[in-house]
Order: structure tokens, then C-alpha cells, then sequence
């Protein structure tokens, strides 16, 4: 009986703790989760909700391609990497028939939020601390460009990739956004403070596609949230000003990394030092392989290779470093073709009126945004961007009809 409490708040503190997480170990969100599934799961009638099957659509895609893959090897190996994308939503789909681990999921809600933010401020404080290696901000300027080099090489127990800490960051920005309002004053300062805080480190990391993706997004949940519009329109043209004026005084090479978008020299040549002219290579490339077979794409294990035939005869760079498509829905297009692509949007917007209809703003927004960053990276890809996004959205999804029921 204990175990029925324990384990979903075990499970919500966990995730909770995802961002500081070390990145071999992330996995232990979705076995832990299949723990909770195996000691909850009841032998009744599901209530059958069509958006956990769409949710778990792509994967069997995927799996089905593993047909018509040549490297075997290679997508069984990808396979076990997107294997969330089926867990969470035929996990939560069975824990539906449970309606104690249903009540202890739902009530322990707050525990997760609360979670993510104190371990995401952690990573911030953590990330701040190291940046005085490489400057102090005031006597001499922090050499960005190879501070964020390092952190992707690894540092003390992490391993996740600047886009990803960006991401974790960003999230908690909306959760600390839903729970200001229902906080006490005191506490409302504390979470003003924490996101200040943490949307500097996020420009710090001066990842242009997260960024931006927030900037929208945060946008979007404010005319959501707010009834005068011009009010808020105004607000986000003042911040943006004061952000445009800080970055060139204070965050150059992030400034730097925006310019670069808008010089035409990005779009002529590869070079390695230059982001915008690698994704201009990548999405070349990508769009090349998609005209030789868009029904039904390559299959999973056979993207990589496809894509470095075409870098071997565009760019060293390209070929060096052995990208991925940095596009979330080309990466799916070439995976499983345009039926993938479409099965997966179709489903995605379904999540977000979903989520739009029940008024969870702040759960629309983190979607959004992380939609909105799949057109710079394949989250989906990776292990902890998987098992974020995969968990996220059907742990929404759940909450919600919860509730509404």
C-alpha cells in the first residue's frame, strides 16, 4: 500500500532532479517510471484516450522502419535511444486504470515543479561559478565562445550539451511563471530573483534556437495569461530593447552569435567557426536526401550514413563532424518520410488544443517552445532531450484528463 504513495512521489522528485542529473544516469526517469507502471497496473478496462496512442505513433514508425534500415546494428542502437517516446505514453495510458496512483500522481504535482526549479537554479548557480574561469565580467570580458566549448566536452559530473541546459533552464522560467501567482509575497521575490538569474545564464549559453524559442513562447503564455494585450506587447518591446542593449555591452560574443545569422558570408561557405554557416551546409545536405526518397525516408539506421555521403562532397567540416540533420522534422522526414512528419505534427498540434482548451498555459508553453527548438535540434534524438520531451508531454496530457474527469 506504501509503495502506491511512495514510488510516484519517488518518481516526481527524480524527474524533478533531471537537470542536474548525470548523464548516464537520466535513464532512471523512464526505469523508475516502468517500475511505477509494473506495481500500479490493474487488470481492468482502460478508459482508451486516443492521444497516448498517437503519442506512441512515432516510435512504432520508427521500429517498422528498422525493416528497410541496412545497418541493423546502427537502428537498434537508435531504437533503444527513442524507446521513451513509447514508455510514457502506454505507461500513463495503463496507469489510468489505477485511480490511487492516478490521485498520488496528480497530488504530488507540486513536488515536481518545485523540484525542477531548485535543481535547475543549482545548475544555474553551478554554470556561473565555473563561467569566472574563462573572465570576470567586469575587468576582463568571459571568453563565451570557449567556456560553452568546454561545458559541451563535459564538467564535474555533467555531460549535457549547453542547447540541453539551456532547455532545463528554460522550463523552469514557466514553472516558476505558473506557481508566482499562488505563491506569498516572500516567496514570489525569491522566484523573481531564481528567474532573473537564470534567464542571464540562459543568454550566457547563448544558444540562438532556445533562446528564441523562449522568447516566443514566453510571448505567446503572457497574451495567454494576460487581458490587455497592448500591455504586454509593450512590456516584451521594452524587454527585448534592454536585452539588445545588454547583449552588445555585456554579452558580445552572444550578440556576435546572433549577427552572424544576418551575414550573407553564412550562407556562401562552411566554416567551422561559424554555426549558422554548418546549419546552412546541414540543411543543404538534408534536403538533398530528402528528394531522393521522401515517402517513406531512409529507416532509422540508415540516416547517418546517407548524410555523410553528401558532407563528404560538400564540406570537410560537414564531414568531420558528422552531424545530425539539426532539424528535428527533417531528422524525422529522412527517418520515416513525409507520413512520419505529418503523424507527428498531427499529433503534436492535437497535444497543444489539448493542452489549450483545459487553460494549462504553462504546459503549452513548454510544448511550444520545445516544438519551436526541434526546428534547430533533434531533441529527439538524444537521451535526456527524448526522455524530456516524451515525459513532459504525456505526464500533461494525463494531468489534465485527470482533472477534467
Amino acid at each position: 500500500m506504501q509503495l502506491n504513495k511512495t514510488l510516484p512521489r519517488l518518481f516526481l522528485i527524480i524527474t524533478g532532479l533531471f537537470p542536474i542529473l548525470p548523464f548516464k544516469i537520466k535513464g532512471i526517469v523512464a526505469l523508475f517510471f516502468i517500475l511505477i507502471v509494473l506495481f500500479s497496473f490493474k487488470k481492468r478496462k482502460l478508459e482508451i484516450n486516443y492521444l497516448f496512442l498517437l503519442n506512441a505513433s512515432l516510435f512504432v514508425l520508427y521500429f517498422i522502419s528498422l525493416t528497410y534500415s541496412d545497418s541493423f546494428k546502427e537502428g537498434i542502437s537508435k531504437l533503444e535511444t527513442t524507446l521513451s517516446l513509447f514508455i510514457f505514453p502506454i505507461g500513463f495510458l495503463l496507469l489510468s486504470a489505477n485511480k490511487k496512483a492516478i490521485n498520488n500522481i496528480v497530488e504530488y504535482g507540486n513536488v515536481f515543479k518545485y523540484t525542477f526549479i531548485v535543481s535547475s537554479f543549482l545548475l544555474s548557480i553551478l554554470i556561473f561559478t565555473l563561467s569566472f574561469n574563462y573572465g570576470d565580467y567586469i575587468t576582463q570580458k568571459v571568453n563565451i565562445n570557449r567556456f560553452v566549448y568546454d561545458l559541451s566536452e563535459g564538467f564535474l559530473w555533467m555531460r549535457d550539451h549547453p542547447i540541453y541546459l539551456s532547455i532545463y533552464l528554460s522550463i523552469s522560467l514557466f514553472l516558476i511563471a505558473e506557481i508566482f501567482n499562488q505563491s506569498k509575497r516572500k516567496h514570489q521575490i525569491m522566484l523573481l530573483l531564481v528567474g532573473i538569474f537564470e534567464i542571464i545564464i540562459v543568454f550566457i549559453l547563448a544558444r540562438k534556437g532556445v533562446i528564441i524559442s523562449l522568447l516566443l513562447s514566453f510571448l505567446i503564455f503572457s497574451l495567454m495569461q494576460i487581458k490587455n494585450k497592448k500591455k504586454v506587447l509593450l512590456s516584451f518591446f521594452i524587454f527585448m530593447t534592454a536585452i539588445i542593449f545588454l547583449g552588445q555591452n555585456y554579452f558580445p560574443d552572444t550578440a556576435k552569435r546572433f549577427r552572424e545569422v544576418l551575414d550573407t558570408k553564412s550562407y556562401h561557405e562552411v566554416v567551422s567557426h561559424s554555426s549558422t554557416s554548418i546549419r546552412y551546409g546541414i540543411y543543404k545536405c538534408s534536403f538533398e536526401k530528402i528528394k531522393e526518397s521522401w515517402l517513406f525516408g531512409y529507416g532509422i539506421g540508415d540516416v547517418g550514413q546517407e548524410l555523410r555521403k553528401c558532407y563528404k562532397d560538400k564540406s570537410e567540416v560537414l564531414y568531420i563532424g558528422n552531424f545530425n540533420s539539426h532539424n528535428q522534422y527533417l531528422g524525422i522526414i529522412l527517418r520515416v518520410g513525409v507520413f512520419g512528419l505529418l503523424l507527428f505534427i498531427i499529433s503534436t498540434i492535437l497535444n497543444l488544443i489539448f493542452l489549450y482548451n483545459r487553460k494549462d498555459y504553462s504546459a503549452f508553453s513548454i510544448i511550444l517552445m520545445l516544438v519551436f527548438v526541434m526546428l534547430t535540434e533533434n531533441i529527439m534524438d538524444r537521451q535526456n532531450g527524448v526522455i524530456l520531451f516524451s515525459m513532459l508531454i504525456n505526464y500533461f496530457i494525463f494531468r489534465n484528463i485527470i482533472i477534467k474527469n
